[in-house]
């Protein structure tokens, strides 16, 4: 709705060509006039600079709209069994994009999104994989929106994923970087976070989560609490057993298997986790990034071409679809040799 105004307008610069162009032209008269008083006599450069911009007033109006769509968005995902963790992902990518858009959700167009993804990577300098990742955050709303019949067209409908290489993230260790890594670690924490992860499979969020009280020393296993609410029983090696017994015996306290070195000991948080990771791996002299699923991958991987069952790896790994498992384990070409030389003269 357009409202009526006082404002000043010098008549030196109400240059209307056509009625709807009124707001854009006051807009910048009204900049223009405080130019003005902040540098008298320049009138004429300051009219030939905003000559060539279109400058509307500020206004949350749409701003306010997309928050409200967004938050009836991340209450249907909730009721949808989304974890908590991934519905706050949802959250800190989606608000991102509305701080960036100041136009109503149904105005938005493939041109604006297009616009918003080049600013990610040109302004806050993501990778391609952080870029999907909006990507796939915002396909998701605005299919949503379109379902719900907020919005008539999906603006998403163009917008193509990016090629993002995947094929070498999964890549586990070799032996060879497993021995390195295990090299590089400085304390007992380290040494059990790194042989722990390794030798379960578990998941960041999964690892976080652990109780001390709740792990089973005897059998060397431990309860988790997975995706989509599920818990599964996890197992790890005796050199873990050793690392972890080690750790927990010079720590000063705390309940969770893995706590923060700080009073009163809470347990540690996935961030500082990925964060403990990294730094070991770069001590560790690796050309790539060390992070919780890399180890989870090693795990799969190496269990595969040691012979386990991959029924029993999609057990251990808590995936519900074999073909989620065959992506995260890949079987090394002497493997595949030595089992056709079994079975074929």
């Amino acid at each position: 709705m357009i409202k009526k105004t006082n404002r000043p307008v010098p008549h030196l610069l109400l240059r209307l060509k056509k009625k709807q162009e009124a707001i854009p032209m006051d807009a910048k008269a009204e900049l223009s006039a405080a130019l003005y008083k902040v540098s008298p006599g320049k009138a004429a450069e300051i009219q030939k600079i905003l000559s060539g911009y279109v400058i509307t007033w500020a206004s949350d109006n749409g701003r306010n709209d997309i928050l409200k769509h967004i938050s009836h968005f991340l209450t249907a995902k909730k009721i949808d069994g989304l974890s908590i963790r991934s519905l706050n992902n949802y959250q800190y990518n989606l608000k991102l994009f509305a701080g960036h858009m100041d136009k109503s959700i149904v105005k938005i167009s493939t041109d604006d999104i297009r616009e918003y993804i080049g600013y990610l990577f040109d302004e806050r300098n993501l990778k391609d994989s952080s870029v999907q990742t909006h990507i796939n955050v915002l396909r998701s709303f605005f299919c949503w929106l379109n379902t719900e019949g907020i919005i008539r067209k999906n603006p998403m409908a163009k917008i193509k994923s990016l090629r993002v290489d995947k094929k070498g993230a999964r890549h586990a260790l070799t032996t060879e970087e497993l021995e390195r890594l295990r090299d590089a670690c400085t304390t007992y924490r380290e040494k059990a976070l790194v042989e722990f992860l390794v030798s379960s499979g578990c998941r960041l969020s999964e690892i976080a989560g652990i109780k001390l009280a709740a792990i089973d020393w005897q059998n060397r296993s431990v309860v988790v609490h997975g995706k989509g609410d599920k818990d599964r029983t996890v197992y790890f090696s005796i050199r873990a057993k050793l690392m972890t017994e080690a750790y927990i015996e010079e720590r000063k306290g705390g309940e969770a298997l893995f706590c923060s070195i700080k009073t009163p000991y809470p347990a540690i948080q996935p961030r500082a986790i990925q964060r403990v990771l990294r730094i070991i791996g770069e001590r560790a002299g690796l050309e790539r990034k060390v992070h919780p699923h890399l180890l989870r991958h090693t795990f799969a991987t190496h269990a595969l071409n040691a012979g386990m069952d991959i029924t029993v790896i999609q057990r251990l790994l808590g995936h519900e679809d074999i073909s989620t498992t065959q992506i995260y384990a890949s079987i090394s070409q002497d493997v595949v040799r030595h089992e056709y030389n079994k079975f074929v003269d």
